[in-house]
């Protein structure tokens, strides 16, 4: 009987240690910021931290993806609108191929190099397009691309693919 009671003992405390430990790496864990925090640092936190939250928001996936939208057009810093388009390319949102395709145009190259590989991987295979093109040229592929998602638009398949997505402004 004492030796079943000590067990008990035993048990208990090791049991009391799991509980105390546990509950106390579980409190101290610090809590993953939310999409619309993370957002709201891509946009206007410091320069230093803009990239590192907007890399953060993509890691959220597909529940961010209307952030990531918004991110991408109301940036000012060409890293982030880069990452924006890559994240939301990874999550294969043809929702944001206006948005994307206009980035073809953007002032920064980093910015034109990012978009370039994604329209042509899903829109325009065949086109030729380089992110350091003059703008002439750049233009006209440019043209061709967006004739080629009005087309797609068209599309059964794709008008059923976008329904119900929210605008992507």
């Amino acid at each position: 009987m004492q030796r079943q009671n000590l067990l008990f003992c035993v048990a208990g405390v090791l049991l009391l240690a799991a509980v105390v430990f546990y509950g106390w790496r579980w409190l101290s864990t610090p809590s993953k910021p939310s999409a619309e925090k993370l957002g709201g640092a891509a946009l206007s936190g410091a320069p230093d931290e803009r990239q590192e939250a907007a890399l953060m928001l993509i890691a959220l996936g597909d529940p961010a993806v209307p952030l990531m939208r918004r991110v991408l057009r109301q940036s000012e810093a060409p890293e982030v609108r880069a990452a924006m388009i890559q994240g939301l390319i990874g999550q294969y949102d043809y929702a944001s191929m206006p948005a994307i395709l206009d980035a073809l145009d953007d002032e920064s190259p980093l910015v034109r190099m990012r978009a370039a590989p994604a329209v042509l991987n899903l829109l325009c295979s065949g086109v030729s397009y380089s992110s350091d093109d003059p703008p002439e040229k750049r233009r006209e592929a440019v043209k061709a691309c967006r004739q080629r998602w009005e087309t797609m638009l068209k599309m059964p398949r794709m008008k059923a693919k976008l329904a119900g997505v929210q605008s992507p402004d």
